[in-house]
C-alpha cells in the first residue's frame, strides 16, 4: 500500500490533546466551563467526522468509476474497499446507538446525542457501559473496535515503511487494552467511570471520527493500489491500424483508430526475429527486405517495471506479403486463346494469395501450372468465346472479383519456306543446296513446330509439265535432277505442300521460285 492521508491531521491531533487535557482537569474540578468545553469538543468531533464522511462519499464515487471502467483490474481493491466501508458504517452506527442510549437514559426518550440534559452526570455512563448487563455494551464495543483495527491492518504490508506507520497508528487509536498505572484499570473504566456524561459523549464521538479517518486513509490507498503496477505516460499520439491496406472494390475498409501513449524517458528494448530495433520516442522501427512471398515475424518488447526493479515482457507478432510490382494492361482486341495449343495465363488479384483464387472458364480445359494456368480450348470451339471468371476467398467468404472475355481462334497456318524464302528469285546452286521444304510460324508468339509431310516439285520442260513428288520434307534425288536440268529464268513450283503440327495437318499451298 502506498500514498493516502496521514492517520491524523494537525487539527485532529489538537482536538485529541484538548480531550486528554480536559479529562485530566476532571480530577481537579468539574466546573461548568469545563463541562461546556467537553460539549464544544463533542460538537467539533462530530463536525470533523461529517466533513470526512462527505469526502469519503466523493472518494467512493471516484473508486466506483475506476472499478466500472476496468473491473478486472480494480476488482480486488474494490472488494476490500467495500469491506472497509461496511465495517466502518457498522462501527460508527453502533457507537451512535450507544450515545443515544446514554442520552435517553439521562434525559428521557425524547433526548438525542446532540440534545440532552445532565451533561454533568457522572454515573449514567458507568451504569450503561459497565454495570448494566455485566458490561456487555463495553465488551461489544471493544470487540468491534478490535475487529475493525484487525481488518485495517490486514490490508497493510508490514514490510512497507509507510504501511508500518499506519499499523502503529491504528493499533494506538483503536487500543482497548487495560491501562497499567499505579493499579490496573480496564479500558472501559478509564472512559466511562467517574467522568461526566459530556466527556464520555466526546470520547465516543472521537472514536467515530477516528473510524472515518482510518476508513478514508485505507480506501484512498486501495484506490491508489489499482494503478501501482501501471505505467505512467505523458505523451500521446494517434494510431490508425488498418486490417488491410489494400481493399477490393465493394469490400469494406476497416481500421482501428485510437490514441496511444508513451513515456519518452523510458526506452524499451524491442527485438524482432533476433534483431534489436532502434528505438525513438518509445517506438521501434522494423525494416526487412524479402523476396516475393508471405512472411510472419515474432518479437518481444521488454519494458522496465513501473517501480524500476525489473522488466516486463510483451510478445509481439505480425505478418506481411511481398509481391512483385506490376501493371495491369488489358489489350481489348488481343485477348485470344488459340485452339489446339496450350495457352499460358497468369491470373492474380492484388493483396490476395494465388491459392485463395477460384477460376472458372467456358469452352476450354484448364489446369494449374504453379501459380499460373494452362488453358486449352476444346476442339471445334474456334470462332467462339471463353469467359474467364475470378472469385477470391476473402475473410472467410467467397467474393466475385470480375470476368474477362477471350476469343478462341484457329492457330494461323505456318509459312512454307526454302532457304528461308517463300518464293522469288533464287540461284540454282542455292536451291540445289537445300535439304528440303520447311514450315515456319512467322510472327506468332507460341513456339509451335510444324513439319512438312509431302510436296511436289513442278516445272515446265519441253512444253510439258513435269512433276516429281516427295513424301517427306526432303528433296528427293529425282526432284534435284529435275531442277538441275532447268535453265536460268525457268520457274520451279513447289506445290501441294502439307505440314503436320500441334493443331493438326495443314495444306500450305504453293510457292514458286525463278532460277537466277
Amino acid at each position: 500500500m502506498s500514498g493516502g492521508n496521514c492517520p491524523e491531521t494537525p487539527r485532529q491531533k489538537m482536538i485529541g490533546m484538548m480531550y486528554l487535557f480536559l479529562t485530566a482537569m476532571l480530577a481537579l474540578n468539574v466546573s461548568g466551563e469545563l463541562l461546556l468545553a467537553f460539549v464544544s469538543l463533542d460538537e467539533g468531533f462530530n463536525q470533523t467526522r461529517e466533513t470526512v464522511e462527505r469526502k469519503n462519499e466523493s472518494l467512493y464515487t471516484q473508486f466506483k468509476t475506476a472499478f466500472e471502467t476496468n473491473r478486472s483490474k480494480a476488482q480486488e481493491e474494490w472488494d476490500k474497499a467495500q469491506k472497509v466501508q461496511a465495517a466502518s458504517d457498522s462501527l460508527v452506527n453502533h457507537i451512535q446507538d450507544i450515545k443515544l442510549v446514554l442520552a435517553q437514559t439521562v434525559s428521557g426518550p425524547e433526548a438525542t446525542p446532540e440534545s440532552y440534559a445532565g451533561i454533568d452526570n457522572q454515573d449514567v455512563a458507568a451504569q450503561v457501559m459497565i454495570v448494566e448487563k455485566a458490561g456487555a455494551r463495553s465488551k461489544e464495543l471493544k470487540r468491534r473496535m478490535t475487529e475493525f483495527k484487525d481488518l485495517l491492518v490486514s490490508m497493510l504490508d508490514p514490510n512497507d515503511v509507510k504501511d508500518t506507520a499506519y499499523i502503529h497508528a491504528y493499533e494506538t487509536v483503536f487500543n482497548t487494552d487495560d491501562v497499567k498505572d499505579e493499579e490496573i484499570k480496564t479500558w472501559e473504566s478509564t472512559k466511562f467511570e467517574h467522568v461526566p456524561l459530556a466527556a464520555s459523549m466526546a470520547m465516543l464521538s472521537k472514536i467515530q471520527g477516528d473510524v472515518r479517518n482510518a476508513e478514508a486513509d485505507v480506501v484512498a490507498n486501495l484506490m491508489s493500489d489499482i494503478n501501482k503496477d501501471s505505467y505512467k505516460f505523458d505523451e500521446l499520439l494517434t494510431v490508425v491500424k488498418p486490417f488491410k491496406t489494400t481493399v477490393l472494390e465493394g469490400e469494406t475498409y476497416k481500421a482501428e483508430v485510437y490514441i496511444a501513449a508513451y513515456d519518452p524517458t523510458v526506452v524499451p528494448e524491442i527485438v524482432v526475429d533476433g534483431q534489436k530495433l532502434k528505438v525513438g520516442d518509445g517506438k521501434g522501427l522494423l525494416e526487412q527486405t524479402k523476396g516475393v512471398g508471405e512472411y510472419k515475424w515474432t518479437g518481444n518488447i521488454k519494458m522496465p517495471t513501473p517501480d524500476g526493479t525489473g522488466f516486463n515482457d510483451y510478445p509481439v507478432e505480425g505478418e506481411y506479403q511481398v509481391v512483385k510490382p506490376s501493371a495491369v494492361i488489358s489489350p481489348i482486341k488481343m485477348n485470344v486463346f488459340y485452339e489446339g495449343v496450350d495457352n499460358p495465363v497468369a491470373i492474380s488479384v492484388p493483396g490476395v494469395a494465388s491459392n485463395a483464387l477460384k477460376i472458372s472458364m467456358t469452352n476450354v480445359v484448364q489446369k494449374r501450372s504453379g501459380a499460373n494456368f494452362i488453358v486449352r480450348p476444346k476442339a471445334g470451339t474456334a470462332g467462339r468465346k471463353s469467359i474467364v471468371s475470378v472469385s477470391a476467398e476473402i475473410g472467410g467468404k467467397t467474393k466475385f472479383i470480375g470476368k474477362q472475355e477471350f476469343r478462341i481462334k484457329r492457330v494461323p497456318d505456318p509459312v512454307p519456306t526454302v532457304a528461308g524464302e517463300s518464293g522469288g528469285k533464287i540461284r540454282k546452286n542455292v536451291l540445289l543446296a537445300q535439304s528440303g521444304v520447311f514450315a515456319e510460324m512467322k510472327d506468332f508468339d507460341f513456339e509451335l513446330e510444324y513439319k512438312v509431310t509431302r510436296f511436289t516439285v513442278s516445272v515446265l520442260k519441253g512444253g510439258y509439265i513435269v512433276d516429281e513428288p516427295s513424301k517427306s520434307s526432303k528433296f528427293t534425288a529425282q526432284q534435284k535432277e529435275l531442277i538441275k536440268g532447268m535453265s536460268r529464268g525457268a520457274k520451279v513450283s513447289i506445290e501441294g505442300i502439307r505440314a503436320k503440327g500441334p493443331s493438326g495437318t495443314r495444306d500450305l499451298g504453293t510457292i514458286t521460285f525463278v532460277l537466277d
